[in-house]
Parts: C-alpha cells; sequence; structure tokens
C-alpha cells in the first residue's frame, strides 16, 4: 500500500522515475531470495526436492503478495500516466484556437425594389468590427405593400433596433437581447402609428444575432431565416400565415385538407408588427451551434417566391457577396412583372479573422464640377436604412 500512496502523490515524471526504481528494487529482491533457496535447497537435496514440490505456506503467501503489489504498481503507474497525458492534451487545447471556432463573419448584402412602385423594404447589418466585443446583428423588415405607410414601419423598425443593439449592456442571453430588441421595434412602431393606428400599415421583422459558435433570432411574419450547411439548406423559421392556421383546422377535423391549399387568403399575416398586441413570435429555445463554413441567410418573400430552392442553394455554395450578387442577376433575369421588392442579408462563419480593408485612396479632384442630373418625375426618396 506504501509503493501506491506514493505513485498516487507523485507528479507524472517522478511518478515514472520512482515506480521504475521500486519495481526494479522489488524484483531484484524477489530475484535473491528465490535464488537464496534454490542454492539452499541444492545443498540440502531431498530437502530443497520437497521445498520446491510443496513450499511453505509462508514462502507462497509471500510470493503471492509481491506479484500482486507489482501488479498494482503497474496498473496505478498506467492510469497516472494516462490521466497527465490528457491534461496536457487539455492545456495544448485551450492555448489553440479550436478548428471549428468561429472567428469572423463576411456578409452578403442584397436589397432591390423589384417591380414595385416604392421599395417599402429596410434592412441593416451591425459593424463587423464589434463581431467579438457583442457579435454581429442582421435585421431585415418588410413593410406590407398592401398598407399605407409600410415603408415608414419598416424603417421605424430597423432604426429602432441598430440603435437598440448599440446600447445594448452585457445581455445574457442571446434570448434576452433579442427580445429586448423586438420590443424595442414594437414601441417605435406603436409610437408613430398613435392611438387607434394599429393594423393601419406594419411590417415583418426578423433578426439573426451570432455571438461566437451560437446564433439565434427573432421572426413575425412570412420572411424566412435559413441555414446552408454542406450543400443542404434548412428553414430556421416558420411563417405566421393563414394558412397555418388552416391546416391546424383540418388536422382537428374542422375542414378539407384540400381546402388549406386553395383558400385565398392562405398567405395572409397572421402576425405582424403594427397589429398591435403580437400573435405570433418565433425563436429557438436555446441559440443554435454554428461552426466555419455555414452560411446564414435573411430574406423577405421577394427572395424566396421568386427563386427556386435549387437557385438559393446553388448561389449560396459561393461566398456570401458573391452569393448575394448571383441572387440579384437571378431575380432581375426573370423579369417578372409583379416581383416584389426583394432583399436578404447572409452571413458566412469563418474560421480565421477576416482581411483587413486598406482605406481608400482619395479621389483625385475633378476638372471641372460636373452639374447636378435633374430629377425625373419618376424619382422617389430611398426608404433604405444606412448600412453599417
Amino acid at each position: 500500500m506504501s509503493l501506491i500512496k506514493l505513485l498516487l502523490t507523485s507528479t507524472s515524471s517522478e511518478a515514472e522515475t520512482t515506480a521504475a526504481k521500486t519495481i526494479a528494487e522489488t524484483t531484484a529482491r524477489v530475484t535473491e531470495a528465490i535464488s537464496k533457496v534454490t542454492d539452499g535447497a541444492s545443498e540440502t537435496g531431498e530437502a530443497a526436492k520437497s521445498f520446491l514440490e510443496s513450499p511453505p505456506p509462508a514462502f507462497t503467501v509471500t510470493t503471492i503478495v509481491v506479484a500482486a503489489v507489482l501488479l498494482a504498481a503497474a496498473a496505478v503507474l498506467t492510469v497516472f500516466l494516462i490521466r497527465a497525458n490528457k491534461r496536457a492534451n487539455a492545456a495544448s487545447e485551450k492555448t489553440a484556437p479550436s478548428k471549428g471556432s468561429v472567428r469572423s463573419v463576411a456578409v452578403g448584402k442584397l436589397h432591390e425594389q423589384g417591380a414595385r412602385d416604392y421599395q417599402q423594404d429596410c434592412f441593416a447589418v451591425s459593424d463587423t468590427a464589434m463581431m467579438h466585443d457583442r457579435g454581429i446583428l442582421g435585421v431585415v423588415a418588410d413593410g406590407m405593400g398592401g398598407l399605407s405607410d409600410g415603408d415608414k414601419v419598416s424603417q421605424a423598425i430597423v432604426e429602432a433596433v441598430l440603435d437598440g443593439f448599440m446600447e445594448l449592456q452585457n445581455p445574457k442571453t442571446h434570448e434576452q437581447a433579442l427580445l429586448a430588441l423586438t420590443i424595442r421595434a414594437m414601441t417605435a412602431v406603436d409610437r408613430l402609428l398613435g392611438p387607434g393606428g394599429y393594423r393601419r400599415c406594419g411590417s415583418t421583422l426578423i433578426m439573426g444575432y451570432l455571438r461566437g459558435n451560437g446564433f439565434s433570432f427573432v421572426s413575425v411574419g412570412d420572411s424566412r431565416i435559413c441555414l446552408y450547411r454542406d450543400g443542404e439548406l434548412l428553414q430556421l423559421n416558420r411563417e405566421h400565415i393563414y394558412r397555418n392556421e388552416l391546416a391546424l383546422n383540418a388536422v382537428n377535423g374542422e375542414q378539407t385538407l384540400q381546402s388549406v391549399y386553395t383558400d385565398k387568403k392562405g398567405s395572409g399575416l397572421t402576425s405582424f408588427v403594427g397589429m398591435g398586441k403580437l400573435k405570433h413570435i418565433d425563436m429557438p429555445a436555446s441559440p443554435i451551434n454554428v461552426r466555419p463554413g455555414d452560411k446564414l441567410m435573411l430574406m423577405s418573400d421577394g427572395i424566396y417566391n421568386a427563386v427556386t430552392t435549387a437557385e438559393l442553394k446553388g448561389a449560396l455554395s459561393h461566398p456570401a457577396a458573391e452569393a448575394a450578387e448571383i441572387l440579384r442577376g437571378i431575380i432581375s433575369g426573370k423579369k417578372y412583372p409583379d416581383q416584389d421588392n426583394y432583399t436578404g442579408v447572409i452571413f458566412e462563419c469563418l474560421a480565421e479573422e477576416a482581411p483587413r480593408k486598406m482605406p481608400e485612396r482619395a479621389p483625385e479632384p475633378a476638372p471641372a464640377k460636373a452639374e447636378p442630373e435633374k430629377k425625373q418625375a419618376g424619382d422617389v426618396p430611398s426608404t433604405s436604412a444606412p448600412e453599417n
């Protein structure tokens, strides 16, 4: 037992040296004892033969005890060295960044008016330089085209969310941060609409918040949030549309399943910012674990109604900025006469720090001041929020 205690209280290198020395000494003593017994047996003839064939109980017990001690010492030494090796590996892993850690984010942006008279989509992305301090936030608001002032509502939402994100003081969880920003957006819209102005106009709202390897979101309305990973596309949220309520009615036997897909009101929103108290809000129970190579996309219905899943996956197989340009080309190339406003934000998770951009050189002064272009009758003021 003293040998075992010695091995357990030593350091890994000292344990190995001490154990080896003790085992060698014990083995030498056992060998010497056996040698003496053998020599004595040769001198006593028949007595030695009798001793070897039937050794005294004391000798047998001593041999077994010594063997047991040696085996126990070897086992303890093995366990000790394995644990020491694990501790060393753990220490080295802490000093080196994990290959699965998201260390930076590349952003792709897509924002077009489509065939509509006004741009009622609005979006913003927080400064990527703040990724390590507070994460990165993307927000997309799709003003409701069938109602008046949808552009003003979407702008109010985005401005409130972005300002609120800059003022957040170390939220404990993703959920707390996103809920606080949702409350801020609703307060801004309620103030804009005034008492009794609910449902006069409104907007969808989606936010995606990435911090470290955790991604969470909030969704109100029918805009979508998707994860692209290893060539597959997964929708993370569910649209708040009347069709989903019709589907529940069909499951409960209150109407036919066919009527779920033929009802003309199926795409109508059942929850949106501007209706007063929200009826639905989507967010995950806990942050989704993401890894380098993943892409997260926030998009208004003007994108997913205009492209196929195959086209969307094909575009997202490219880097974020390139993917946004590919989608812009696909949608504009289809020339749909009723193309809705379309807006998208793509987060590309990277394992390495994004290269810093060199400061741009100041443009050369123009030889003569150009005359301002005359404003055309069809021009409208931009409703997009400043991008960070």
